[in-house]
């Protein structure tokens, strides 16, 4: 590594050939324990349309080797003679640190300039894992599932470094934002939709979650050395060359609790935020300005001021005269009006509301729009009413053959519907019969239904809901004269009037 130390690392991003640099680290992407010699590489450069001569690439890779970017391995000692020993190429891997910085900047040279997300649902997944943590250590101080364990500890700090990341490259656009003087007004409302959502998201979420996560923090504090000694891999000896994992040392969560502490993470939040809504102010009044030194703001105070000392009178005057608010006239210009004393001069307040067709309420003409519906298919909707009619028919045969085969209806037990028939029978017997002193008698055709009244004792038929109670009356129930041979009931009235002969 050069004289530099890490900050070599960074040379080859802004060198002359820098684009040659980076094109060379992209081939170590994506592979694994990757030794590649010069010539490997300009033909992987050349495959994606990058060419580069083998010498070219040969002296690009000695300069990453001397900043620290890639390592130099032994030389292919597949020749036969010491030759072919010295004209062999040197074979190049990436260090650790260089593929580092390589990932980093390609992430930064393929992001957008845009507010990034902020990953709002990481404190809650935080909590959530905090809890699974605590459930898995216990009291009794041993773990069923180490594995289980360090999945919910990686979890932890890997939900929140995401969230930290996101909120500081959020905040950082919006400074980016903020400090522009040459806003629009689309621009201004953009940001300021932006910057009301996202700011209404953080200072919520951090005033829910932030007490919550401190809270299990310090009550998981007396069992962090049983979580410490439970993960997997911790007993693994410093010289190893390990960088482990977040969460697998005290100090890690040390800096845990104190960001999520009051004073630390979420007051800087919160801090952040007032000083931003503040900027948008200022950017506020500046765009509310129509030209410098003079404000709408100050023109809106004093017309405050105008209504605050008028009468209602005065104060609907100053309204229409300040904002155009005149009152509409009814034209006439829609369809005939239903009530003929609405004229011209009626206020739409008293008058009824008008139906206004879609097309010309939001397009403002009556021409009509798309292809024509098809007609729909009538058959299944007749299918339907034609079940439906054969249904109630089957029902009111049913009811009528109740009716019948009960004869004499006084003490009779019959459904619902058979006791609507008998009623509709009833009222029209008594609609055609002047005086019930004789016998009288009603026929529906139609039901196949006839009843018969005659005075005489009370008739009372029993029905689910409720007794029915004819006065004076006794009622019966046959089939008419008509179709008297086709039926049982036929036999049943011939075998009560015979009854009643002898």
């Amino acid at each position: 590594m050069g004289d530099g130390g890490g900050r070599d690392l960074f040379r080859y991003l802004v060198a002359d050939e820098a684009d040659d640099y980076t094109a060379v680290m992209d081939c170590f992407s994506g592979l694994l324990l990757a030794e590649l010699s010069a010539a490997d590489i300009a033909s992987a450069l050349a495959a994606t349309g990058t060419p580069l001569h083998a010498d070219v690439v040969e002296a690009r890779c000695r300069r990453l080797v001397h900043w620290g970017n890639l390592a130099a391995s032994g030389r292919d000692t597949g020749g036969s003679a010491v030759t072919d020993y010295v004209r062999a190429r040197a074979r190049y891997r990436t260090t650790v640190p260089g593929a580092r910085v390589h990932r980093e900047a390609a992430a930064v040279l393929s992001s957008r300039d845009g507010a990034r997300e902020v990953a709002r649902e990481s404190l809650g997944r935080i909590a959530d894992a905090l809890v699974l943590i605590d459930a898995l250590v216990g009291d009794s101080g041993s773990v069923a599932d180490p594995d289980a364990l360090a999945g919910h500890v990686t979890g932890v700090f890997a939900h929140h470094r995401m969230f930290t990341e996101s909120v500081a490259d959020f905040y950082t656009y919006l400074g980016g934002v903020l400090a522009r003087l040459d806003l629009s007004d689309d621009d201004y409302t953009e940001f300021k939709l932006v910057l009301l959502e996202y700011l209404d998201v953080v200072t919520s979420d951090v005033a829910q979650y932030a007490p919550l996560v401190a809270t299990r923090l310090r009550d998981l504090a007396p069992r962090l050395d049983l979580v410490l000694a439970a993960l997997p891999g911790t007993g693994l000896p410093d010289p190893a060359g390990v960088v482990r994992s977040p969460g697998r040392t005290r100090s890690d969560w040390d800096e845990l609790a104190r960001w999520y502490d009051e004073d630390s993470g979420p007051r800087r939040l919160r801090d952040a935020a007032a000083h931003a809504l503040t900027r948008l102010l200022v950017h506020t009044r500046r765009l509310t300005s129509a030209t410098p030194g003079f404000s709408h703001r100050a023109d809106l105070l004093r017309l405050a001021g105008w209504f605050a000392e008028s009468s209602d009178e005065q104060a609907h005057r100053l309204f229409a005269a300040t904002f155009g608010a005149y009152p509409s006239r009814h034209l006439l210009l829609g369809p005939d009006e239903p009530d003929p004393r609405v004229g011209p001069g009626t206020s739409w307040w008293d008058a009824d509301p008008v139906h206004v067709p879609v097309s010309l309420r939001e397009r403002g003409d009556r021409s009509p729009r798309g292809r024509t519906a098809r007609i729909p298919d009538p058959t299944p909707d007749r299918t339907r009413a034609d079940a439906l009619a054969t249904q109630e028919s089957q029902e009111r045969a049913a009811a009528v053959e109740e009716l019948c085969g009960a004869g004499d209806l006084n003490g009779a037990h019959v459904s619902d519907l058979a006791r609507t028939l008998l009623l509709d029978a009833l009222g029209e017997l008594l609609a055609r019969s002047r005086s019930l002193d004789s016998p009288a008698r009603v026929d529906d055709h139609d039901l196949g239904l006839s009843l018969t009244a005659e005075p005489g004792p009370d008739t009372v038929v029993h029905c689910p809901d409720g007794d029915l109670t004819v006065h004076a009356l006794s009622l019966r129930a046959s089939v008419p004269a008509s179709r008297a041979p086709t039926g049982t009931c036929a036999q049943t009235d011939t075998d009560s009037q015979r009854t009643g002969t002898e």
